[in-house]
């Protein structure tokens, strides 16, 4: 089926609307982002880079909304500690009670999960 500018239009706004949402997270944990990015990843739900960019697989956008945040508090959270210490999982605990919860429900690729399983030190 071929793409129409409307398709592509309600696309845009769904990225849009979860671009708002990162935003939202950013403010709640007063991070600030230098560039917020969706796009297409195949091995990674998200990644942070040492100059502040965070970027988002466009598949979270089909995901439900509890892993989503999981995601976007993940990689903000690398803007102020950038490993997974004792620091980093109770600063997850405090903005998301119940994140591990998200992720052992979570059912992913086996790339991905192998990530989730690395994070959770299983």
């Amino acid at each position: 089926m071929k793409n129409t500018s409307s398709d592509n239009a309600v696309k845009l706004q769904t990225k849009e609307q979860f671009k708002a949402e990162i935003a939202r997270w950013a403010a709640v944990m007063k991070v600030k982002p230098a560039q917020i990015r969706v796009q297409r990843m195949t091995k990674k739900w998200a990644s942070c880079s040492s100059k502040s960019r965070v970027s988002f697989s466009a598949d979270l956008l089909r995901e439900p909304k509890p892993f989503q945040d999981y995601v976007i508090v993940h990689e903000l959270l690398h803007l102020q500690v950038p490993n997974h210490g004792k620091l980093f999982k109770s600063l997850m605990n405090a903005y998301l009670p119940g994140w591990e919860n998200t992720l052992t429900d979570r059912n992913g690729s086996a790339a991905r999960s192998l990530c989730i399983q690395q994070f959770l030190g299983q």
